[in-house]
C-alpha cells in the first residue's frame, strides 16, 4: 500500500511556510488530484501562486484562502496561519487598490485613548471608512456581534468628538464630510448590518467598495458627519 498525503496537509504547509516541494504533490490521494491541479492552475493564472522547476510558492495568502473556498474547501483551520497584522495590512492595501488613501493602526492618546485598525479616505467621495478588522473564521452569535459593533462605535464616536486633535495627525480628514464605521472579517458570508454598522466578509469587500453608495442607502448604514470637515 502506497504512502498518501491529505490535500489539507499540503495546503496547511503552503500557508505555514510559503512554499512546498512539487515532488510532494505526487503523493496526493488519487481522488484529490483533480482538485489540487485546479487550485494550482487557477492560483498561477491569478498570480496567487508561482512555480519554478522544483517548488510551488504562495504569493498571496488571502487570495489563496478565497480560492480554496471557491473550491469548496473548509478554511477554518487554515486561517490560523494568517496573522492579525497580515490581515490588517491586506485590507489597507485592498482599499488603496480601489483608490482610497489609508492610515494603518492609528493610535490616539492626547485627550482620550483609542485605536483604529484602518482609516480609509476618498477625497472625491468625501467619505472615510473607519475599519475594524476581525480575524473571524466562524459565525458569531448576535450578542457577540453586537458587542463588537458597540465597541467599534465607541472608538468612532471618540474620533469624531476629538477630531480637532485627530486632524493634526491626519490632515486629510479635513476634506472628509462623511464617516462610516465598518467591520471586515475573514469569515464566509456577505454583508450584514448590526446596529447600523455593516459587517463585510473579505469575499464581498470588493463589491462593497464598488457599490458603497448603494449599500449605504439600501441597508440604512450609519453615516456620521465629520465636525472638522472644511468644504
Amino acid at each position: 500500500m502506497g504512502t498518501y498525503i491529505v490535500l489539507h496537509d499540503i495546503l496547511e504547509h503552503l500557508l505555514k511556510f510559503g512554499n512546498i516541494e512539487k515532488s510532494v504533490l505526487r503523493y496526493v490521494r488519487v481522488g484529490e488530484k483533480p482538485l489540487i491541479k485546479n487550485i494550482i492552475e487557477n492560483g498561477i493564472e491569478r498570480n496567487i501562486l508561482r512555480e519554478d522547476e522544483d517548488k510551488l510558492y504562495l504569493l498571496n495568502p488571502f487570495e489563496f484562502i478565497l480560492l480554496l473556498e471557491e473550491n469548496g474547501i473548509d478554511t477554518s483551520r487554515l486561517c490560523d496561519y494568517i496573522s492579525w497584522n497580515e490581515f490588517e495590512n491586506f485590507i489597507a492595501k485592498r482599499f488603496y487598490e480601489f483608490g482610497w488613501e489609508y492610515v494603518l493602526g492609528y493610535s490616539h492618546s492626547r485627550i482620550s485613548r483609542f485605536q483604529i485598525d484602518v482609516i480609509a479616505m476618498d477625497s472625491i467621495l468625501k467619505k472615510a471608512l473607519i475599519i475594524e478588522c476581525k480575524h473571524w473564521r466562524k459565525n458569531l452569535g448576535v450578542s457577540s456581534l453586537r458587542r463588537v459593533v458597540l465597541d467599534h462605535l465607541l472608538r468612532v464616536n471618540k474620533l469624531i468628538k476629538y477630531c480637532e486633535w485627530v486632524v493634526v495627525d491626519i490632515p486629510k480628514l479635513r476634506s472628509i464630510e462623511s464617516i462610516i464605521p465598518i467591520v471586515v472579517t475573514l469569515k464566509k458570508g456577505g454583508v450584514e448590518v448590526v446596529e447600523g454598522v455593516p459587517i463585510v466578509s473579505l469575499r464581498h469587500l470588493n463589491d462593497f467598495l464598488i457599490n458603497i453608495s448603494s449599500y449605504s442607502e439600501i441597508l440604512n448604514i450609519k453615516v456620521f458627519k465629520n465636525r472638522c470637515y472644511i468644504a
